[in-house]
């Protein structure tokens, strides 16, 4: 497991260094990690998640993927303005 888990350190620094993965953390006391990420299209997300080498190596079981779309505040702003003109 930690092999693999190794491995999927070096795709995540790698990521990251390429500008996709914008921060990550590892919760500690936990098998989890958290990423905030930039996609153009949420098409990719599952191409990028099934390309991970946890998922390759089969231990997809373990991953459990929560994605948490963000929308920019200043458009929502915007969009409060309109909506309370009623």
């Amino acid at each position: 497991f930690f092999g693999a888990w190794n491995q999927e350190t070096a795709a995540v620094i790698a990521a990251r260094s390429a500008g996709v993965i914008k921060n990550v953390w590892k919760v500690p006391g936990r098998y989890e990690v958290i990423a905030i990420v930039e996609l153009e299209s949420t098409d990719q997300i599952d191409p990028i998640t099934h390309s991970l080498p946890l998922f390759k190596l089969g231990y997809d079981y373990a991953c459990d993927f929560t994605w948490t779309m963000l929308g920019s505040y200043d458009d929502w702003a915007k969009q409060v303005t309109e909506l309370a003109k009623g």
